[in-house]
């Protein structure tokens, strides 16, 4: 089996690292041989595919939905090979190939119920979300999370912001950080971010400012420990479980 990367690659304690977990699981569970790629540029996501189709890996696991393209085209020119995309989208389903399974979460569930906790827990009546890259996969978090926000709290005030439209948007933790200190500044106490290492910069403006936020997709209740107090600033984590799928 071979897995590449989104944006970012390991070590954001969020998403990729997530599907890292879930492909050690498979080798100690069920005797396969792995490897991964991370690509750098835009440009390597098919180049990594096709490497990986063209040696000696039978099934190609893209992480991502960046990868909803590329995964399609090598997909159909590697008829013997088996391809996976998490969280490809829009593409419409009698264009996806059949050696292509579509792997997609209800992350607007999840964030739902972050969410509601948030209307729950705010003393300021002011919650933040903070997006990595704009575009509509993202926009199902925040959608979720409205939606539990004002189920909780129909008055709660949800400020909102994305750190940018393209990949670079995931890996930016002084992106992060920067949205992050805004909106504590105008009074929020509790920011979600999905954002992937970008929001590593949210945990960090947390501790900073003694503020509450939520994490995404693994359990990040360690990224908001505050080394000092031994308090973690992490009020929970909305857990997509990409390393399951």
């Amino acid at each position: 089996v071979g897995l590449v990367f989104d944006s970012g690659g390991r070590g954001d304690k969020s998403f990729n690292d997530s599907a890292y977990r879930g492909l050690r699981k498979a080798e100690k569970d069920f005797g396969i041989s792995a490897d991964f790629i991370t690509p750098g540029a835009a440009s390597d996501r098919k180049s990594s595919l096709e490497l990986m189709a063209s040696g000696d890996f039978d099934t190609i696991i893209g992480v991502g939905f960046m990868f909803t393209a590329d995964i399609n085209s090598v997909a159909a020119s590697f008829p013997g090979k088996r391809f996976a995309c998490i969280d490809h989208t829009g593409i419409p389903v009698d264009e996806i190939p059949k050696n292509l399974e579509v792997v997609q979460f209800k992350e607007e569930e999840g964030s739902a119920l972050v969410g509601a906790l948030a209307g729950l827990s705010t003393k300021t009546g002011v919650v933040g979300f903070i997006g990595g890259m704009d575009s509509p996969l993202i926009r199902k978090f925040e959608a979720g999370f409205r939606f539990g926000v004002k189920y909780a709290d129909p008055e709660c005030r949800v400020l909102v912001s994305y750190a940018g439209r393209d990949a670079g948007a995931f890996q930016s933790p002084e992106k992060g950080y920067e949205l992050a200190v805004k909106m504590y500044k105008k009074k929020a106490d509790i920011i979600y971010h999905a954002a992937g290492s970008t929001g590593l910069g949210v945990f960090e403006a947390a501790k900073q400012m003694k503020r509450q936020v939520i994490g995404v997709d693994s359990d990040q209740y360690t990224a908001g420990l505050d080394a000092d107090t031994g308090v973690s600033r992490t009020l929970t984590s909305m857990i997509k479980r990409v390393d399951t799928a």
